[in-house]
């Protein structure tokens, strides 16, 4: 059973088990309004005016957000880090490659003011 205005939980069961590969574009489009919908109509109801059915729906279905948000934030965090890390091995690599260059130049003088001495 639902409240009034609100999508029925065993609706929303059935159409989360049905692939989206076996539904229309009309079904997928009608889900995805009447979710919005429901959604727009269990935050303007308080929770002391819903069945309890309704009440756990929304709970799970905010929990279910709130974990996705998480997840997100810690994807960008680790995408952050990742590219500091990567920006600082850069940094490292071109001091290396310079170093190296450096030395390379510093023996190739050496080596001609070698051999213009022993001449």
């Amino acid at each position: 059973m639902s409240d009034l205005g609100r999508k029925d939980f065993s609706d929303k069961v059935s159409e989360a088990v049905k692939p989206e590969s076996e539904k229309s574009t009309l079904e997928q489009t009608k889900n995805t309004v009447t979710d919005k919908l429901d959604e727009y109509a269990g935050k303007g109801t308080p929770d002391n005016q819903k069945s309890f059915t309704q009440s756990a729906a929304d709970h799970a279905k905010q929990g279910h957000d709130d974990a996705k948000d998480a997840v997100n934030k810690d994807q960008q965090t680790l995408a952050d880090t990742a590219a500091q890390y990567v920006d600082a091995a850069k940094e490292q690599v071109g001091n290396a490659a310079e170093y190296v260059s450096s030395i390379v130049t510093g023996a190739t003088e050496g080596a001609k003011t070698g051999a213009e001495t022993k001449k």
